[in-house]
């Protein structure tokens, strides 16, 4: 049978700057991976995460063997890189790199559709589910690959915790602040917050370490303020000739009844930001809620009820 190559776009936006570098000692963070407790007792599996895998201590990565992927709600599919290929799908590792040039290289996350395997995620009570991995071209830098929502829809809920350092496979309902989430057909989660009293829908998005605004959004409905704001002015009176700032502080944002205060955001417009051509252009449509939201915080996406539930 003729081998079928189709492109799938990850609508991911696991963004860094350029001074961000992957660790070279994975060892030092072995200690990260150890089984941990945490307070949950009626679930489907637990796993341990890091966040101090990369410089920016703000993505969440488990370890597969010698492979470390990122937990990420921002991706559409769980897949590996070329590394995590040869790591975790040995046996399939030739016959993945002979296709490997027939996935076009257009500065997209591209992925073969053939499944090179699957993770098995055994449970305490010794059911399994297995998650098929891609092969995907894209060269993360990071880390290995992406564990995307494919994977966490197979399950009634989601619960990471970023106290504990824990990802909850179908966990009990926390008691926290609750709001409606949407699913869109691609298994992205959205939720209502509202930035200065004025409402927007965001993307729930573990992958990324930012809090990004489309322009539109930002520009019509924003009462912003920057944060170097004194110094501006003062070198404005001085007329000096000033470049535009790349961070933002917004006075409130609120997701239901959690508030933050004080919160940067970046625009979508940011030429810094590194995130695929395909991710910055879906950033039309809405914005993107990462790591500034989550950091100490226990999140859970409950699919089956289609809640977002968010507490300290």
């Amino acid at each position: 049978m003729r081998n079928i190559v189709v492109t799938f776009i990850i609508v991911s936006f696991v963004t860094s700057c350029s001074s961000i570098k992957q660790q070279v000692n994975s060892n030092e963070y072995e200690k990260d991976f150890t089984p941990r407790e945490a307070p949950y007792d009626n679930c489907f599996a637990i796993l341990p995460f890091t966040l101090n895998y990369t410089q920016s201590a703000c993505y969440p990565i488990i370890k597969i063997n010698n492979s470390f992927l990122l937990l990420d709600t921002g991706a559409n599919y769980t897949c590996v890189s070329e590394k995590g290929v040869h790591d975790l799908f040995y046996n399939s590792y030739e016959f993945v790199m002979q296709q490997k040039e027939l996935i076009k290289e257009d500065g997209n996350i591209n992925i073969c559709n053939q499944q090179i395997g699957y993770w098995t995620i055994p449970s305490y009570d010794g059911a399994y589910k297995n998650i098929p991995f891609y092969y995907t071209n894209y060269n993360f830098n990071l880390f290995d690959g992406l564990v995307g929502e494919d994977c966490f829809t197979e399950f009634s809920n989601i619960i990471i915790d970023y106290k504990n350092k824990v990802i909850v496979f179908d966990g009990e309902t926390i008691n926290g602040e609750e709001v409606p989430m949407f699913i869109d057909e691609q298994g992205l989660c959205f939720i209502e917050f509202a930035c200065n009293g004025i409402k927007e829908i965001g993307l729930i998005d573990t992958g990324s370490q930012f809090f990004i605004l489309r322009s539109s959004f930002f520009e019509k409905a924003c009462d912003y303020k920057h944060i170097t704001f004194d110094k501006i002015e003062e070198l404005k009176k001085r007329k000096i000739i000033l470049t535009e700032p790349k961070d933002y502080l917004f006075r409130e944002v609120t997701i239901g009844k959690e508030r933050y205060k004080k919160i940067k955001a970046k625009l979508a417009s940011d030429s810094q930001l590194q995130i695929s051509d395909e991710a910055r252009g879906r950033l039309t449509e809405y914005s993107v809620l990462g790591f500034p939201f989550f950091e100490n915080k226990v999140i859970q996406l409950d699919y089956k009820n289609k809640v977002f539930r968010i507490k300290e």
